[in-house]
């Protein structure tokens, strides 16, 4: 019996790595609202080895792990080639079961048109991010897209300047894709009665591409209380700063729970990428009512709109300074972005009503021979 969603996680991706991220709840907590609106079951494909202790409180999720027997040792992508090759074996029977498979992201896409061409597993490639439309690739990842665009059962992207792109670059029929915005947990993140304790504050991860050194530039120009949540690659810049301005404050790593009451205590929320896709961040922050100041830069501009909702500003010191000034010394103008932001995340990211979109955007996979109690 067909019962399944098979979520494939992003190689070298596992549901260990999403704890260590503090992002494993926040994860399951999505498809396991999806599964059970469809009265589906949930597999995971993850590339952890021991992934099982992680959903013990899930009883309708299972997952796929790496065989033991592939040598941690190996370089990842042998690893991931052996694992890819013997999955149908290993797995064929929990593969019997599956209606559609979906990806996390991208990158898991040609795994699943292999299960589609060899056991005829309908595919849906979905994209948290997407990149390709104002970022250059290679020739070779372009063909890859085609391949796979061309031949999977449908797209989700979070973006409509992506969706479109990806129609258009690889005539793509634009009823095969669906735009979405990440669901975000309403009942969780909400404006909460909290003390304003920092003046900003930053969640996400400490790369290059979140442009960190603009961040701590401003931070430092300023002499801002901030708060950073986050860890990564520049997290010694971020420890050398907190050692010399005790008015920053660094925490590596914060429960999904526990994030609304950090957004909270923070009179504006700071996001500097130099690109996004659909950044849960800034969305939860959005939901939290707290006054947003992002780049203007894909990804961030598709959930705000300047002087709306929230503020865009420019990748330079200059205009990050002038838009944090505008916000910080105007509380009722923040208040009332802080309330729009709020205001739109309800209309664009509220589980039930993503959730009902994805579903009837899937229901044609779910007939014939791949039915369920879809409803």
């Amino acid at each position: 019996m067909k019962d399944s969603l098979l979520l494939i996680m992003t190689p070298n991706m596992s549901l260990e790595k999403w704890e260590a991220l503090g992002q494993l709840s926040r994860e399951l907590d999505v498809y396991q609202d999806l599964c059970s609106a469809a009265n589906w079951k949930l597999l995971i494909f993850s590339y952890g080895r021991n992934d099982n202790k992680y959903v013990e409180q899930y009883p309708d999720i299972e997952v796929l792990n790496m065989p033991a027997w592939i040598p941690a040792k190996m370089p990842f992508r042998l690893q991931n080639f052996i694992y890819h090759i013997v999955a149908p074996i290993c797995y064929r029977k929990f593969f019997k079961r599956v209606i559609f498979s979906k990806t996390n992201q991208f990158d898991a896409a040609p795994f699943g048109l292999f299960l589609k061409l060899l056991l005829a597993i309908p595919l849906v490639i979905r994209m948290g991010y997407y990149h390709s439309h104002f970022k250059a690739i290679s020739s070779g990842k372009r063909l890859m897209e085609l391949i796979c665009f061309s031949n999977c059962n449908k797209i989700i992207v979070t973006s409509e300047e992506a969706g479109k792109f990806i129609a258009s670059r690889y005539t793509i029929a634009p009823e095969k894709i669906l735009c979405i915005q990440n669901s975000i947990n309403l009942s969780l993140f909400k404006p909460q009665d909290a003390i304003k304790k920092y003046d900003i504050v930053f969640v996400g991860r400490l790369e290059k591409v979140k442009n960190i050194d603009l961040l701590l530039k401003v931070i430092e120009k300023l002499n801002l209380k901030a708060l950073i949540v986050g860890d990564g690659s520049l997290r010694q810049q971020v420890i050398k700063l907190t050692e010399r301005n005790t008015n920053v404050v660094w925490e590596r790593r914060v429960n999904n729970i526990d994030l609304p009451l950090y957004y909270s205590q923070a009179r504006a929320f700071v996001l500097l990428s130099r690109y996004e896709g659909n950044p849960k961040a800034l969305l939860e922050a959005m939901a939290c009512g707290i006054a947003c100041l992002g780049t203007n830069v894909p990804g961030i501009r598709d959930c705000i709109t300047h002087n709306y909702n929230g503020v865009l500003v420019e990748e330079n010191v200059s205009s990050v300074i002038s838009g944090l000034v505008f916000l910080l010394s105007n509380p009722y103008r923040a208040h009332l972005l802080g309330n729009n932001a709020l205001k739109w995340v309800h209309a664009h990211c509220a589980a039930t009503s993503n959730i009902m979109k994805e579903l009837s955007f899937y229901e044609e996979l779910s007939k014939g021979r791949y039915s369920t109690s879809l409803r």
